[in-house]
């Protein structure tokens, strides 16, 4: 029997409640799954339909309205809104589940790689910030943060002061990652001397700009301005107006999340290392930030291509890695390096 109809305000606060106490949603999952639904709301009431009252042509009349989207925010919009009607299925709200007929459009798009700063692009970032001000010694304890520990901008954005530990012995930092699962990140000295100078000098004169008590503030990073706290429209801007000044226009924040896997692959770390730094739940996701250096693609050129100039070399029965070594200024290379990249292989082949 289906139950008696709700408000819209209603069914969402119930359905929205659900998913982050019960899924582990965080915050800014939550804003996100509230606005496609306000939007989804907007569009039926302009045509007079109400919600539990939405047919599979409705719905294909939808997506037609949407076709020139692109694929990421289409499959975004039908995810939230196929579990939206999921969960009203299961609370007897609809008597039918209308996306059930839809057939689900997967992306078949190729695998780019994607855009990875160099060490020498990274250093040249991290350079930009003023730091004869409060605001650049801050920016540079971010962008130093970034690269240091792979932090995703909400788990940065969302760092409360008594997450991170500044000590000598202690650099390490509590993150509370999507999914709500939290992982322990560790960061350098070079981090360390930036975070603690701005802890101690640039945070208490920023809050005293906004005219803010301290201890008001929970969030370790602010801004002189509303409420103190840094949002992600102030963040994503400070990290493009960096990157625009580098000379790295396709720079963003989460770039600097596959620099810090990649150069630790290249550099000779394990992947399942590397995978619990990022606080992947899959391996096979740590392959895509975890890049091969061209070095290395172009030894594997030289000495296994008919064209290469040590292939007869390589023919002759040498190991593999002991033919790598003297090309590539890269350590040992390990077995998962081979593995990954003949991964690497497959994908861009498709």
């Amino acid at each position: 029997m289906i139950q008696q109809r709700c408000s819209a305000s209603a069914w969402m606060d119930a359905f929205l409640d659900e998913r982050m106490h019960l899924h582990g949603l965080t915050f800014s999952s939550i804003h996100t799954m509230r606005i496609e639904l306000n939007g989804w709301l907007r569009w039926l009431n302009a045509r007079g339909i109400a919600w539990d009252g939405v047919t599979p042509s409705d719905i294909r009349l939808w997506l037609g309205h949407y076709r020139e989207y692109a694929d990421s925010t289409m499959q975004k919009k039908t995810a939230i809104l196929r579990s939206l009607y999921r969960w009203a299925r299961e609370h007897e709200l609809v008597e039918s589940d209308p996306w059930q007929p839809i057939v689900r459009v997967r992306n078949n798009r190729p695998w780019r790689p994607r855009f990875t700063p160099s060490i020498r692009a990274v250093d040249l970032l991290l350079s930009q910030p003023d730091v004869t001000t409060m605001i650049g010694v801050r920016d540079r304890a971010i962008l130093e943060l970034l690269y240091a520990t792979g932090l995703r901008a909400a788990e940065l954005l969302g760092l409360a002061c008594h997450q991170v530990a500044i000590g000598d012995s202690d650099r390490i930092i509590a993150v509370m990652g999507k999914g709500q699962k939290e992982r322990i990140v560790i960061y350098g000295r070079t981090a360390q001397t930036w975070l603690r100078y701005y802890l101690r000098v640039a945070r208490p004169q920023l809050l005293a700009r906004a005219e803010i008590p301290a201890g008001r503030v929970t969030q370790f990073f602010v801004h002189p301005g509303y409420m103190g706290s840094l949002s992600y429209q102030n963040f994503r801007r400070m990290v493009r107006d960096y990157a625009d000044a580098a000379g790295l226009p396709l720079l963003t924040a989460h770039s600097l999340r596959h620099a810090f896997a990649t150069h630790l692959y290249q550099g000779g770390a394990n992947l399942r290392i590397i995978q619990e730094l990022l606080g992947h739940s899959h391996l096979a996701t740590t392959c895509i930030y975890a890049r091969p250096a061209p070095e290395l693609m172009l030894t594997f050129i030289e000495h296994f291509h008919p064209r290469g100039i040590h292939y007869d070399q390589a023919q002759r029965g040498q190991p593999r890695d002991m033919l790598i070594r003297p090309v590539t200024s890269l350590r040992p290379v390990q077995k998962d390096h081979l593995a990954l990249f003949d991964r690497w292989l497959v994908k861009t082949a498709t």
